[in-house]
């Protein structure tokens, strides 16, 4: 057997992580939501953006990866390599199955009229004019974007530990500050703003580039990294 088919059935044991609790998770939302809107009944539509839980559990589930599998991998002399090859074809699968449940739950969302309550969980508001398809590739690069990049956060923990953490860390907020208040000083936000409400759908296809940012990123880290 491939090492690298090894690794996905090795993450694939894990199926709660990996498949039972974003759903948990969604379908508790999806349930609350309902029988608030159920109770309400305004006649206006609800927009609960309780999809960004899947998101946000997925890039979660990027940095808990690596030290739930990467030293037993290890232990099972499986090369580097395959690991992060077949974690990638793990994550492919895993989240393309994801976004093919989260569009076809958006259609079947606008068919019932938000599930009879005008309930918006499913179908993002600015994406009512994509067609399935370009739905079904924005939500895969969407996970796929927080997934890897949970996954390349977690390479830098794995190969310099806590002080790599605080380092990232503390680059991240000052990039972030300086740009905050140099965009702010310039005036160039309304500007922006602008840009992305005419060009948002580039945006995401620009995420494409940043997922091998980040495959580079951890392969080199891992390369290093202590078991």
């Amino acid at each position: 057997m491939s090492r690298y088919k090894q690794v996905v059935q090795l993450h694939l044991r894990n199926k709660y992580t990996w498949f039972y609790v974003p759903w948990i998770i969604l379908g508790v939302n999806f349930l609350i939501n309902f029988i608030i809107g159920t109770a309400l009944n305004t006649g206006e539509t609800m927009n609960t953006g309780s999809i960004t839980s899947i998101f946000i559990y997925t890039f979660v589930a990027g940095t808990i990866t690596i030290k739930e599998t990467f030293p037993f991998a290890l232990g099972l002399s499986i090369r580097r390599k395959d690991y992060v090859l077949g974690t990638i074809l793990t994550a492919f699968l895993v989240n393309a199955i994801s976004a093919l449940l989260l569009t076809l739950f958006s259609v079947l969302e606008e068919a019932t009229d938000g599930w009879g309550v005008q309930m918006s969980l499913f179908k993002v508001g600015f994406l009512s004019d994509v067609s399935v398809i370009g739905m079904l590739g924005i939500y895969l690069i969407l996970l796929l974007n927080m997934y890897f990049f949970g996954f390349a956060i977690s390479s830098i923990h794995r190969r310099f530990g806590s002080t790599g953490m605080y380092a990232f860390f503390t680059a991240l907020f000052l990039i972030g500050t300086v740009g905050t208040y140099s965009l702010t000083h310039l005036g160039l936000w309304g500007g922006i703003f602008g840009w992305l409400v005419q060009h948002y759908m580039a945006l995401f296809w620009w995420m494409l580039p940043l997922l091998a940012v980040y495959l580079s990123a951890t392969y080199s880290l891992l390369r290093r990294a202590a078991v």
